[in-house]
């Protein structure tokens, strides 16, 4: 039984060493699956971005494509005809029209009897008899999770797109997104390809869709404001030409939407230019090229958040490819093939906090953390040594091998060390020695009675067993808590206290025991304890 403990003993040390081998030497080694040990933003230097995503214009944006897809369509059904329907000021219910209070009531049967999800109401507006369609609560509390489920996943394809090691990216408070970037050096241009919405649409310049100097000037004939259903969209100037800047009134309503891209590319135009080199799936390309067909001789405006890049004029039958053109670095038109490739934001976010760490201020936080680990350290190990002499050494060599396992348990898990990480670990140093002094005191209170060193040994360990596991127990269901429900360096702290607590266990329990067992067994007489 012993031999079988001793060679347990190795072999979890031996794993230790290898999971080490890569943080160590920095190098990976090919035949053991390890990795290096990450260090955190505020270790290594970075920057943190707090975003507030807007979740409830998702509300709003679900509410429009009912009002102006699904509710149609159903009501066209039951042969039902609406008049007209808008998302409300508040935004919280769409107002639908409707010609005379028949259609009204007829609406009201066949929605209240199929759509559950929205409380009806009846009421009056401007243009006569209308329906007010609001929104169940947990129906509003699901469009507000989605939005900001999928806007951190669309972050998440960025930054990984954009190359950073080791980001953390997680939710906050159902409105917010905190985003680290550990090892960043262009904060700005990370900024940028973070908060872009990166929405692509592709308009038809025909009827009332004109161009013109000014927004003033082209807003004239219709007194200053764009007729319903259509906008003003800025034309984004080309440094190799004068006459692309200026506005376009277009249509609200996209003739072609981007969802249909499945590829993005950075590319050099005619004149080695940056541009955007861009690909649609078999769908898209179809229902392109139909477009560009019918539209020969148009122009096709390329807009890309609410700013046309180009309008080019349709020579030819256009399917699955294209490109955006505009006045563009490498760097800008490398970040716009990123946002386009990685998907669209669902809403939009804005920066409401960042915070830039230097890599300086990062050395400087692992040379306190190291020399505050290694000074408790050297004061446990002497005053163990000094304290309970031949014991306290097995203790002392049971905590290194205890560490090990710690750092060793993080590389095997891909676990990112922080400031707080430190401080667990320096914390499960200072159990795994309560859990040593604990037994060595029963073990002494046993030779005071008067037992030999063997079965002071055996009884020491077995009574101090359940003390320990009870302390341990109630330690790893706190950090379970802190690494499910924390954030950042909090979960940090939980992972590097729950690893701790395991291998403190082993140590004391496992490890001390064995040597304790030895040199009691060559002691029949005394311990020196």
């Amino acid at each position: 039984m012993k031999d079988t403990k001793i060679l347990i003993i190795v072999v979890v040390a031996v794993i230790s060493g290898l999971l080490l081998i890569p943080t160590i030497t920095g190098k990976e080694v090919s035949w053991f699956p390890s990795h290096k040990i990450n260090l955190g933003l505020d270790l290594r230097g970075g920057m943190q971005i707090v975003l507030q995503v807007e979740v409830d214009k998702a509300v709003r944006d679900e509410l429009g494509r009912i009002g102006q897809q699904e509710l149609p369509d159903k009501l066209k059904e039951e042969s039902v005809t609406l008049k007209k329907a808008y998302v409300s000021d508040t935004a919280d219910k769409l107002i639908v029209e409707f010609n005379d209070e028949n259609d009204r009531n007829k609406a009201r049967t066949i929605l209240e009897a199929q759509w559950k999800q929205f409380t009806i109401e009846d009421t009056r507006s401007a243009g006569g008899p209308a329906l007010a369609l609001g929104m169940q609560k947990e129906v509003i509390a699901g469009i507000r999770e989605n939005a900001l489920k999928q806007a951190r996943q669309m972050i998440d394809n960025r930054i990984n797109e954009f190359g950073v090691a080791e980001p953390e990216i997680y939710t906050s408070g159902g409105e917010q997104i905190i985003v680290r970037l550990p090892g960043v050096v262009d904060p700005g241009r990370a900024k940028q390809l973070i908060g872009r919405t990166a929405v692509l649409e592709f308009k038809l310049l025909t009827d009332k869709a004109i161009c013109g100097p000014t927004k003033d000037e082209l807003l004239r004939p219709y007194g200053g404001q764009p007729p319903e259903g259509y906008a003003t969209y800025a034309r984004v100037a080309k440094k190799s030409s004068s006459d692309e800047s200026g506005y376009c009134l277009l249509r609200k309503t996209p003739d072609f939407a981007g969802s249909y891209l499945t590829d993005a590319r950075m590319g050099f135009g005619q004149y080695q230019e940056p541009e955007v080199e861009f690909q649609f799936n078999q769908e898209g390309a179809r229902k392109f090229g139909e477009l560009t067909g019918a539209n020969i001789g148009k122009q096709l405006a390329i807009v890309l958040d609410n700013q046309i890049y180009s309008a080019p004029v349709i020579n030819s039958r256009i399917s699955s490819r294209g490109q955006i053109t505009g006045s563009f670095t490498p760097e800008d038109a490398q970040d716009l093939a990123i946002v386009l490739r990685a998907g669209a934001l669902p809403v939009p976010v804005r920066i409401e906090e960042e915070r830039t760490v230097g890599a300086t201020l990062g050395e400087d936080s692992i040379h306190r953390g190291t020399v505050s680990f290694i000074v408790g350290g050297l004061a446990v190990v002497f005053f163990m040594a000094l304290y309970y002499r031949t014991i306290g050494f097995s203790a002392n060599l049971a905590l290194v091998l205890n560490v090990a396992m710690v750092l060793g348990g993080m590389a095997a898990l891909g676990a990112t060390l922080t400031m707080p990480g430190i401080a667990g670990i320096i914390l499960t140093v200072g159990m795994a020695v309560d859990a040593n002094v604990i037994i060595n005191e029963r073990v002494r209170e046993e030779l005071r009675l008067g037992k030999s060193p063997p079965a002071a040994v055996r009884v020491g360990y077995d009574r101090a067993l359940w003390t320990i596991l009870d302390s341990h127990a109630t330690g790893l269901i706190a950090a379970a808590f802190l690494y499910e429900f924390g954030t950042g360096p909090v979960k940090g702290f939980g992972v590097t206290l729950i690893i701790g607590l395991i291998s403190s266990v082993f140590t004391a329990i496992v490890i001390t025991r064995v040597i304790a067992d030895r040199l009691a067994a060559r002691s029949r007489d005394t311990l020196s304890i």
